[in-house]
């Protein structure tokens, strides 16, 4: 499974690329805010209704609405994602600016998953270079694991949340 995944990885690194910052989706990373069981439970009785986590949704809605006109233009929307992209961008920087300069080098860079290391687990024969067909085992690796992300409503390649049907 991690063979996939790290295929997977790879591959989508080459395919989706840059605009899934702006794109992220709300409640992931360091601003994430995760209410406590009593703070949903808003009349106090032990138990959350759908009225309750619907107030929630409507709530995070009413505050991405800056205008009050009940509708999400897209100028509200992206300045939504640019904080959460800016509130991400400040925690990555605290978390590995290693010399406190403010900014962050190549070496300070988290190495999760180092092109190269991908690169050996799509490299199925150990020649050191991907083959068309590994490439392509790969990329039906990739195709099966977005199926079965869409059908529990998982993210896409581009970080979009999909709806299970």
């Amino acid at each position: 499974m991690t063979k996939r995944i790290l295929i997977a990885t790879l591959l989508s690194l080459t395919t989706a690329a840059a605009g899934t910052l702006a794109v992220a989706k709300p409640g992931f990373g360091p601003e994430r805010h995760k209410p406590t069981f009593e703070q949903l439970d808003t009349d106090g009785n032990g138990a959350l209704s759908k009225a309750e986590i619907a107030a929630m949704g409507q709530a995070r809605f009413d505050a991405a609405d800056t205008n009050g006109d009940g509708l999400l233009s897209a100028e509200e929307m992206t300045a939504k994602a640019q904080q959460r992209i800016a509130k991400r961008t400040a925690a990555m920087i605290e978390r590995f600016d290693k010399d406190g300069d403010g900014a962050l080098s190549a070496e300070e860079m988290p190495q999760r998953r180092g092109p190269q290391q991908l690169l050996d687990k799509a490299d199925t024969d150990g020649n050191g270079s991907i083959s068309k067909a590994e490439f392509d085992t790969a990329q039906a690796i990739l195709e099966t694991v977005m199926k079965k992300r869409h059908h529990r409503g998982g993210p896409d390649r581009q970080g979009h949340q999909m709806d299970a049907e």
